[in-house]
């Protein structure tokens, strides 16, 4: 069940870490990004596969329900984030957001690794932040600016 005056129903993170990576340092960063907007502590959990020629690819996850969710994530976010990064998604936001209701967003693993939230497209950790229903594209554009993000 989703809480009342909250604009989200759940958040979604998912980092890969390579076998030349050390994972616990990459669950850290993970971990990092995710309590930016977490209520409480969190639960990541972590899937096994082989790649192409048999090196282990780990992949760690974390789920937040709409409960587990700051209500003011958007300005958490926008806080941690850079000068210049805000000015990046004033631009970009749009491109940013699908039409079923969800932000999506990539940050720097390497930069979490030191404590800082960065955006970067390449091998980053993901976030997708689902909102409730009623929120279009253009919902969550402004929602974000109203919020800081992306100002």
């Amino acid at each position: 069940m989703v809480p009342e005056n909250t604009p989200f129903l759940s958040a979604q993170f998912s980092v890969v870490a390579h076998a030349t990576e050390d994972i616990k340092k990459v669950e850290d960063a993970a971990s990092f990004v995710v309590q930016v907007i977490a209520k409480g502590q969190v639960n990541l959990t972590r899937q096994y596969v082989k790649g192409h020629h048999g090196n282990l690819i780990t992949t760690i996850t974390a789920r937040l329900a709409a409960r587990a969710v700051h209500t003011d994530a958007l300005e958490l976010l926008s806080h941690e984030l850079s000068e210049s990064d805000n000015k990046f998604l004033g631009s970009e936001i749009e491109s940013c957001v699908d039409d079923d209701g969800s932000l999506y967003l990539r940050f720097d693993k390497q930069e979490a690794c030191l404590r800082r939230i960065k955006l970067h497209q390449a091998d980053p950790i993901r976030m997708k932040l689902r909102f409730v229903h009623g929120y279009d594209a253009a919902g969550i554009v402004d929602l974000c600016r109203e919020s800081g993000l992306g100002s």
